[in-house]
Parts: C-alpha cells; structure tokens; sequence
C-alpha cells in the first residue's frame, strides 16, 4: 500500500514492499487462474490473430490491428481496422462489445475489472460558454470523458458516468483487502458470485491487517473488517508532537509537514487518551517519554522533521534532511516503543521512497558499504522490486562520467550483474527474468540470471514483461509483437519465410 506526501522537497512514499506494478494490492491474494494457451500472432499482412502457443495454430479466422496477451481470468483487449477496441475471451468470443472508447483491464481476487474510456466535444449550453476578453472568439464546447467501469464476468456496472475533462477522473486501482472484499473509490466492497457490494464508505485509507481509516464527524477512526466497531475512534490530526526527557519537555513542530494538506494527516492523536499513531501503518503508540539516550541522540531529536512507524517491529524512523550531502539525503535515528533511542536497527521489510519510486531508506550505505564502492563513484538512483528479497538495482557515475547500473546483492554482498549496463529491465523479478541493455547500444536482449545464460538471439528497441517488443528492421520499418521471454520464442510471421 502506498500513502504520499510532501518533505524537504521530496515527496515520499513509505511501503512495507514494492511492486513492479501501479496496481498495488496491500495483500497478495491467491487466485485460480486458468491456463493460457493462446497468444496475439503478429501476420506478414501487419495484423494480428490469436494462435494456441504450441503449435501457432489460429483459433478464430478473426484479425486485429492490435491486441493484448489474455488476462489471467482469460480476457485481452483487441483494436480492429476502424480504431474500435473490444474484450474477447479465449474462444474469441466478443465480451465487451467494439466502441470508440479505450479499454484497460484489471484483475483483483480472481474478478476481471474493466474501464472503457472516450473522449469528446460536448456543446454546453449559452450560460456555460467561455468568452474570450481578447478577442478570441467564443468557447461553446468543452472536453468531456465518457467513462465506464465494470466487472466483465457478472456484466455489473460500477460507473458511466460523464465528466468534464478536467475535473476528477475514476482508475481500476481496486485494492485487495482479503480474499472476499476490496478497497475502491473510497469505498469497502464484498464480493458475492463475481458481483460487489458496499459495505463502508468515507474510507479514506486501508492499511495492513485488514485495518481502514473512516472519516466521520468526530475525525478518523480506525476499523478491523469484521468488526463494525472501531478499534480506536475520535482521532484527530496533527504536526506536533511533545515528549518527555527527564525534566525537560521537548516539543517537535511541523512534524511530517507537506505543501498541501492531505486527507489523512500523517500523525493521528486520540483526543481522549493522547496517545499518537504515526504513519503509515498507524500501527503502535509513539513514546511520551524518552528512557534511554545520549546527547548526540537528544540533539538529533530536537531537529526531527519526518516520524514513520516502522512496520512488524518495534520502532519508529527519526529523519533529518541533509542539505549538506552531495546528493541530497536524509540522515536518521530511531526509536523503539519503550522510549529507548537507538542508533541502527535491522531493515525489515520496509522501504521509504521518493514520487519516482528511488530508495531513500535504507539508504545507499545501508545497502552497499563504503568498502565495496569504486573510486570516484557516485550514486544515483536505487530500487528494488517486491520478490527481489534485498537486491537492489543500482545507478552509478563512475569518476569519468560514465553512468551505468547494476544488480547488487546486499545480503551477500556482491554484484549479481554487475553496475556496467545502460539499462536493467526486470521482467520477472521472481524467476529472475531480466531486460539488459548493453551501454554501446540501445537494444536489450533477454537473460535468465538463475541459468546466467542470454535468452534468444535476437536483441530489441525494448522489452515488457508481457512479452510485448518493439523490433527496429534493417530496412527503418518498426514492428510491435509479443515473445515468450522465458524461452524467446517469437509469436510473429517472418516476411522472408
């Protein structure tokens, strides 16, 4: 589950994993998904058809401009010759009829979601026409979106609804919160025979352990899924916090402060007890009084300006901007639920991240040590992907300049690719498929790090891990068809041939 806000000019994102997707679930459901034996087939004649993978045999005579590889639930999205996109289902059978309107597919807990999008003019009436002071003439139509979501298995409308093109805008971000239920649109659904139900609504997070955040008219409150009464109600927000150091009371302001104020406050105190809850699991108690520090520590703390509640531990991340880094950072201190506070802690399963999904903690020396860094080397970029288990993909500039990344194994400490690539695309994070670009060229070729052996021969503009390429030909022309990027297989007629 990611939750972002603005920081000493990062915004950051704290998650106690990362995904490869934007589709990000806070728990990773099983689902019985069906068995996929059919692949787009790009033709000589430029087209595409849909072939069984073992012997490229068309199951329908169909032909598509373009098309997508089949969802798990066994759906793909087809374009025909007249710009019209459609949902197919492994037969070829049409499931969401042809428009005009762009479609993208989601699958949440085993159900197939669905957005049909389509933009267009919208005549508005004289009241509502723009007048151009400047002698520009005058505006009598406005830019509209026809937007329609839906769960393609029981046909259930969700939304169709029309808005102006500017205002707030619907997304498939659906959220599973256990097997039966999921997050979406500020709303919690169940799921009953592939169709869904409300049965909250004013939530305006979900967290881990099948928690949300509610608002209501005494502030936030926080629920457990199978209970209809909240865990901890009359929450209120706040940026400051007071705690105690023998005699002396040491008071934090504009803790956790953004440019804009967010929804969720980051720090949530209970207006009856005092107690504070601290993003983004609001999870624990954050300490009145200080048990055990230094000086140094005490100093430390007087500045803290960013509080995160650590997720499956005891403690809490202290963080300091340090405009004085070569590249900006944060340098950090921590402390523990009994008021203790401490230096270093394990990393556990927990990242905090800047808007473009780089690693900020644990930061560059946490992952990889002064020992093991090349002279003149400095850093860039850092990020790791949810199954990759404390390998991080990382960006270098060496002392002449040159940029390049690598895939760095912190738990043994060593390269498993090493930092000489322009590029690192991870396909399969799980069974370690990856996209490498050579830094002489600009094509990648398929590797299999398990068997660290290169897969196929040929090398591409680039690679999805869909299996989607795009092909530069000697003769200028450019070609988009799929692969299987385990084996390299490419689903595509060749003109020579």
């Amino acid at each position: 589950m990611k939750t972002m806000f603005w920081s000493s000019f990062f915004m950051l994102t704290v998650t106690t994993s990362c995904a490869q997707e934007n589709n990000e679930a806070v728990v990773k459901i099983p689902t019985d998904m069906k068995t996929i034996n059919t692949v787009p087939f790009l033709t000589e004649q430029g087209d595409f058809i849909y072939v069984d993978k073992a012997h490229l045999k068309p199951i329908s005579a169909a032909r598509y401009k373009m098309a997508s590889v089949f969802t798990v639930t066994g759906f793909a999205v087809v374009e025909n010759a007249s710009d019209r996109y459609a949902v197919i289902d492994q037969l070829g059978k049409t499931v969401l009829d042809f428009s005009t309107g762009e479609i993208d597919l989601n699958v949440v807990n085993g159900i197939t979601f669905y957005k049909r999008e389509r933009e267009y003019q919208k005549k508005m009436p004289f009241w509502r026409w723009e007048w151009n002071i400047l002698g520009g003439g005058i505006q009598k139509e406005q830019t509209y979106h026809s937007i329609e979501i839906g769960v393609l298995e029981s046909k259930q409308t969700l939304v169709n609804q029309e808005i102006p093109y500017l205002e707030d805008s619907y997304y498939l971000n659906f959220i599973a919160v256990d097997r039966q239920r999921v997050f979406w649109n500020a709303s919690l659904y169940e799921i009953n025979n592939k169709r869904l139900k409300k049965v909250a609504h004013h939530i305006v997070e979900v967290l881990e352990d099948q928690r949300f955040v509610k608002m209501d008219k005494t502030g936030f409150s926080i629920y457990n899924t199978n209970s209809k009464k909240p865990i901890h109600k009359a929450l209120l927000g706040t940026e400051t916090l007071t705690i105690e150091f023998g005699k002396e009371e040491i008071s934090l302001n504009d803790i956790n402060k953004e440019r804009f104020a967010p929804e969720l406050p980051k720090l949530l105190v209970d207006s009856d007890k005092g107690d504070v809850y601290v993003f983004p699991q609001y999870d624990k108690v954050f300490p009145r009084e200080i048990k055990s520090a230094t000086a140094a520590q005490i100093d430390f703390l007087k500045k803290t300006s960013l509080i995160y509640s650590i997720a499956d531990s005891p403690y809490f991340l202290l963080g300091i901007f340090n405009y004085d880094h070569d590249v900006w950072a944060y340098d950090w201190l921590y402390i523990d639920t009994d008021g203790n506070l401490i230096d270093r802690v394990d990393t556990y399963n927990f990242k905090v991240l800047d808007q473009l999904g780089n690693m900020v903690w644990p930061d560059r020396k946490m992952i990889i040590p002064d020992e093991f860094v090349g002279e003149g080397w400095k850093f860039g970029k850092v990020n790791t992907y949810r199954e990759m288990d404390g390998w991080y993909l990382i960006r270098i500039e060496n002392g002449k300049q040159q940029r390049s990344i690598g895939l760095w194994n912190s738990n043994q400490m060593i390269w498993e690719l090493p930092p000489v690539y322009r590029d690192i695309s991870v396909l399969d994070a799980k069974k370690q498929i990856y996209a490498l670009q050579n830094t002489a060229e600009n094509t990648y070729i398929l590797y299999d790090h398990k068997d660290k052996k290169r897969i196929g021969f040929q090398a591409y503009s680039s690679i999805n891990s869909d299996g989607l390429v795009r092909l530069v030909e000697d003769s200028g022309d450019i070609l988009y068809f799929y692969i299987d990027i385990y084996s390299g297989r490419e689903y595509r007629e060749h003109k020579n041939l």
